[in-house]
């Protein structure tokens, strides 16, 4: 089963992506990578809170890389049963503006 991770791509440049380290993670074609250290079963929402509680102490760098041209998507592989997004959940993506792009790569 596919994780859920946040994809930070369009940096303006690779000295961007690493002139400051985030937690967790890694470079993959030229996108910061940061991959839900949550089983893949967990609810949706569990991973986005994961995620934020990751980023939130790094907002003002996240909001230089997007103020330089990068582009913030979560990515989630498809469920069936639905997908239920709370406002804990919510926060990361209002807050830095992230796209949720649920069964597509």
């Amino acid at each position: 089963m596919e994780k859920v991770a946040l994809r930070i791509s369009r940096l303006p440049n690779e000295a961007a992506g690493l002139r400051k380290r985030l937690p967790f993670t890694v470079v993959d074609r030229q996108q910061l990578v940061l991959e839900s250290a949550l089983p893949p079963e967990a609810p949706l929402n569990d991973h986005l809170v994961w995620i934020w509680g990751v980023l939130k102490l790094e907002r003002r760098y996240l909001k230089s890389l997007q103020s330089e041209g990068a582009k913030f998507t979560v990515v989630a592989p498809f469920r069936s049963g639905g997908v239920e997004i709370q406002p804990n959940g919510a926060e990361l993506l209002h807050l830095l503006g992230v796209t949720l792009t649920i069964g597509a790569k």
